[in-house]
């Protein structure tokens, strides 16, 4: 179903960007379709139509994004039982295996490599 309103929220947006698109501060719709939008839809009915076009896509638009973020966050509640963040999951799940010394120590004489005397 996310996916359904996914496709149809991109359509949407391609549309609204089309739309926006042909709106010019100065010439209109009329500068685009080469003078056609006149023929049509005379020349302030095509203004008008592109702008409630716009205004319906806009609402569709922010409508369709909230329903999808309405439904991801329920898909995601219900495969993770706990609220924590990912951030917290990862960090309690990798935990340290060996313990890193907080101190430099020298090694014990035990240790060392005796020298060799070469006055022979």
């Amino acid at each position: 179903m996310v996916q359904f309103l996914i496709t149809i929220h991109t359509i949407i947006s391609i549309l609204l960007i089309v739309v926006v698109l042909m709106q010019s501060g100065q010439g209109g719709l009329n500068s685009m379709m080469s003078g056609t939008a006149n023929s049509m839809l005379g020349s302030s009915g095509a203004n008008d139509f592109i702008t409630k076009l716009t205004t319906g896509l806009g609402i569709v638009f922010i409508g369709l994004a909230m329903l999808i973020g309405a439904l991801s966050s329920g898909d995601s509640e219900e495969s993770n039982s706990s609220s924590d963040s990912i951030m917290q999951r990862n960090a309690e799940s990798g935990q340290v295996d060996e313990m890193i010394p907080q101190e430099l120590s020298l090694p014990s004489p035990e240790e060392l490599i005796p020298e060799e005397d070469s006055s022979n």
